[in-house]
């Protein structure tokens, strides 16, 4: 009984399928809309006529030409008139053509951005700022135009750095004197970022508070400013500062040529000290800071192999126009070599290493770096 019903359902099917669609040649489809609609219809002999189409049973005469058409063109061809006659066409493959477009800005890594996103085959000319674009006609307009709202000129402000040092023996004596002195909160707060990091909670502060606390600094003649670069960066673009030393060390290999091994000593240098890297969003109110900082340290020389100490601080802070962050409490040791000899005598062979004094003290100090944000 199952199967009887399942044929039945079968049958159903493919007898209501025949009654909607009927599979016909393109040459029979050709003739029969020719026949219907009383036109003349040109097929090259070019064009396969074993082509096959399904076509609805209860087509409408007046809809054959739109059903051809629309049939014709899935199988790649068109139906073009000239005259009283139609012919049947293969529609052309579509010509890729080149463009060369011209920045006005840096912006290469935004538009080449764009263009990838949009799967477009592009070449850039780095010595004229041009690309080189190859698209279809029908499309180029709105690629220009796109560009166009990429390649703008970007915001762009001056950062100013001031990398202040402190030495450990001096920053008791200065927090007494302070402390004692008549200054605002205000300005205490910034010398308590300076002096006192690990007592403060406050990172950012307006330029005239921390300028008043840098004339204090000057006025008791403990502050070493050992850098104050002005670094004007643009939006989303990074920007690096280094103020390091090149240290030379050596490094070693060992070869084998013919079964016999060698070592080879050579020396490389190294960069060691402050190095500040970061990326800046500018906003019309505000900048955000995305900071990378590291310091690295040389502990020690061995043989011309140094040990060194680094730490490394990321940070991200928004920093209105006319206030200062200060990254406070970072620690950098130095190592002080000094030689003392006693003129003429010293430069005798063998008695002149007697009058000869080498020696290599560690200097201790507190390093702090205020960034401001300057129209």
């Amino acid at each position: 009984m199952m199967y009887r019903i399942l044929l039945i359902t079968l049958f159903l099917i493919q007898s209501l399928y025949a009654e909607i669609e009927r599979e016909i040649s393109l040459l029979d489809f050709t003739e029969l809309l020719s026949a219907h609609n009383n036109i003349n219809i040109y097929i090259d002999d070019n064009i396969s006529s074993n082509v096959s189409l399904f076509v609805p049973e209860d087509i409408k005469p007046q809809d054959y030409f739109d059903m051809f058409k629309l049939s014709i063109r899935k199988l790649g061809y068109d139906v073009l008139k000239k005259g009283d006659v139609y012919f049947i066409d293969k529609i052309p493959e579509r010509q890729i053509y080149s463009y060369f477009l011209d920045l006005k800005y840096n912006s290469f890594d935004d538009v080449s951005k764009y263009l990838k996103f949009k799967n477009i085959t592009f070449e850039y000319i780095s010595s004229s700022n041009r690309f080189v674009i190859y698209t279809y006609p029908a499309v180029i307009a709105s690629i220009i135009k796109d560009v166009e709202r990429v390649d703008v000129q970007k915001r762009q402000v001056t950062l100013k750095f001031t990398i202040i040092e402190i030495s450990d023996d001096d920053i008791e004596h200065i927090g007494v004197d302070f402390t004692s002195s008549t200054v605002s909160t205000d300005v205490k707060s910034v010398l308590q970022a300076f002096l006192k990091p690990l007592e403060t909670n406050k990172l950012v502060f307006e330029s005239g508070h921390f300028y008043t606390a840098l004339k204090l600094y000057n006025e008791k003649n403990k502050l070493n400013i050992n850098q104050n670069p002005f670094i004007l960066v643009q939006d989303g673009k990074e920007f690096s500062f280094q103020a390091v030393t090149n240290i030379p060390y050596k490094t070693s290999e060992t070869v084998t040529q013919s079964t016999i091994n060698s070592e080879q000593t050579k020396i490389d240098y190294k960069d060691v000290g402050l190095k500040i890297s970061g990326t800046p969003y500018i906003n019309s109110h505000f900048v955000n800071l995305d900071l990378n900082l590291s310091i690295e340290d040389i502990l020690s020389v061995t043989d011309n192999s140094p040990t060194t100490y680094k730490r490394h601080l990321k940070s991200n802070s928004n920093l209105q126009y006319g206030q200062v962050l200060i990254l406070s409490g970072i620690k950098q040791t130095k190592i002080k070599d000094s030689d003392y000899s006693v003129p003429y005598i010293s430069n005798i062979p063998y008695l002149g290493e007697i009058f000869k004094y080498n020696s290599r003290s560690n200097q201790v100090s507190n390093i702090s770096i205020a960034i401001e944000v300057v129209r």
